[in-house]
């Protein structure tokens, strides 16, 4: 376990190394903030001297050697636009993210896997197709279309919910549902499947030949093994919902790290794009990691060693 721990962890370091280089490159070819920064009457010397303030008038490799020796003392630097601490800025907003994707799991994952049981138990029923019409429907609609939606039905026609804003229950249930749908859908429609797969093994039909209840047929031996494939592909649809949280933040003005993404990328912010993409690909690495770790706590025959 140890080793394997190690060698996990080193992998997810030479992954953020080539994150943090590659975002590094790319800002570097969108445009120039100092132009941005700069009042439309300021001429080439008072654009100089800022990019001078800010460090860009320095070559390309020494500014990369700054930015890893940032990343490694765990300074990112100021932001051009907010003149601020980066981190104060993440730290700030962080907590938004995190809240809007935990309701948000825990809105799709319970309804999804029960979706999914119901669909493989009655196969072929009324209920399997309504999960599976929806699965297809949440799988389909793109994110910012169905938030527009809602806004469109809930704020705009009826007035029952506010359209944006942070700060109660009310704001956070459009973006919750919005930022669920998909990841519902898709697990539901897993669930469903690796559930067919488990209903047609013989240690099934054992245990009912045995007796044994049919809830307990259903969620001790064919949940807990059908759970494998769904915990699998959790783990990439969470990473994608901190993703996903970059198109609802900017609908809903949910003043989260997503959020506060688009606008530095707009303003060209160099600092605070490197510094938030670093911060989500360490939670994508580590909801990962999470992940590899539950199969042993699912399946006690699965060994790291």
């Amino acid at each position: 376990m140890l080793r394997y721990i190690i060698k996990r962890t080193l992998e997810t370091i030479l992954v953020l190394f080539l994150v943090v280089t590659l975002v590094f490159i790319l800002l570097r070819g969108v445009g120039d903030p100092s132009k941005l920064l700069v009042s439309p009457e300021g001429s080439y010397e008072d654009i100089q001297n800022i990019k001078a303030s800010l460090g860009l008038d320095k070559p390309i490799f020494i500014q990369y050697t700054d930015y890893i020796k940032g990343i490694v003392t765990g300074d990112f630097g100021n932001s051009f636009y907010y003149n601020q601490p980066v981190m104060d800025l993440i730290k700030e907003q962080l907590p938004a993210t995190l809240i809007l994707a935990l309701v948000s799991l825990a809105i799709a994952v319970p309804l999804a896997i029960l979706s999914g049981i119901i669909a493989a138990v009655k196969r072929n029923t009324i209920w399997d197709n309504i999960v599976t019409t929806f699965s297809i429907a949440g799988r389909s609609m793109p994110t910012f279309w169905l938030g527009l939606l809602l806004v469109l039905i809930f704020s705009v026609f009826n007035q029952i919910l506010p359209p944006s804003g942070y700060g109660s229950w009310r704001q956070l249930i459009m973006p919750a549902i919005t930022l669920s749908a998909g990841l519902c859908a898709s697990t539901a429609r897993m669930t469903r499947a690796s559930m067919l797969e488990i209903l047609r093994q013989d240690y099934m039909t054992t245990a009912r030949a045995k007796g044994v209840f049919e809830k307990k047929v259903i969620f001790h031996h064919g949940l807990r093994n059908a759970m494998l494939s769904v915990i699998t592909m959790l783990g990439l649809q969470i990473g994608q919902l901190l993703c996903g949280s970059v198109v609802v933040e900017t609908i809903f003005a949910w003043p989260g790290v997503g959020r506060l993404m688009v606008n530095a990328i707009l303003s060209y912010d160099y600092p605070l794009v490197q510094a938030s993409a670093l911060v989500m690909a360490v939670i994508f690495a580590l909801i990962n990691f999470i992940t590899d770790m539950l199969y042993t706590v699912i399946d006690p025959r699965i060994q790291y060693n």
